[in-house]
This record gives structure tokens, C-alpha cells and sequence, in this order.
């Protein structure tokens, strides 16, 4: 599993986001909240947290500025909520790190997803 996979398929799923051309997934508030609760639960790690705000980035927060790990997300919470709260319109995007060994697990647990041609057997 590649860490796009893991990202798309474990941490955004069923999530709503856009995609930006240069393939950066930004979220609202509520759903970024829940990407940083899931990272917390897998032990992902953020580098990066981004501020959007029309379609321009307002603000850039690292975890080096925390003084945190990357894995460390108590740093991301601090970050979201205190721009969440500043402007209810802000959008949020991260810099993910999914390590390999994390990887490799979710490989074993993925669930098979049903296909047309399964459901016909």
C-alpha cells in the first residue's frame, strides 16, 4: 500500500474535500478535525498544517513551531482550533507522513472491496 492509498482509502474515507491541481486535498474545518482524530488513532504523522482561505494560503504552521514531533498531533489540534476559531471560513490542508511500517500493517487489514463481478458469483 502506498502511503496516497493509506491516506485516500483509511484517513480521508468518506470524507468531502476538494483537490487542488496540484493535488492537495483541502478540507473544511469539521473534516479536518476528523483527519487529525484518525491521524491520532494510526499514528500519522503531520509535518504541516495550512490555512486556506479563497483559495489562497493564509498561513503555514509546522510542528518544529509547536516544538512537537510530527507525530505528535496535539500540535495539529492546537493549530486547527485556534484558526477554526478565528474564522469559521478557513480550510485546512496538512503535509502527511505515513511511516512504512504503518503501511505495511494496513496492508493486512484493508478489508477486499466488493466488486460487480464478485456479486455476480
Amino acid at each position: 500500500m502506498t502511503q496516497e492509498q493509506f491516506l485516500t482509502d483509511i484517513l480521508f474515507n468518506d470524507l468531502k474535500y476538494r483537490v487542488t491541481e496540484e493535488g492537495v486535498q483541502i478540507f473544511s474545518g469539521d473534516a479536518f478535525k476528523e483527519v487529525i482524530e484518525r491521524g491520532i488513532k494510526n499514528g500519522v504523522g503531520i509535518y504541516k498544517v495550512l490555512v486556506w482561505k479563497k483559495d489562497e494560503v493564509e498561513h503555514i504552521l509546522t510542528h518544529e513551531q509547536f516544538l512537537k514531533k510530527a507525530t505528535d498531533l496535539r500540535w495539529a489540534k492546537t493549530a486547527y482550533f485556534k484558526h477554526a476559531r478565528l474564522d469559521e471560513d478557513y480550510e485546512f490542508s496538512g503535509e502527511f507522513k505515513v511511516s512504512e511500517k504503518l503501511l505495511q500493517r494496513a496492508a493486512l487489514y484493508v478489508p477486499k472491496v466488493k466488486t460487480k463481478h464478485d456479486e455476480e458469483e
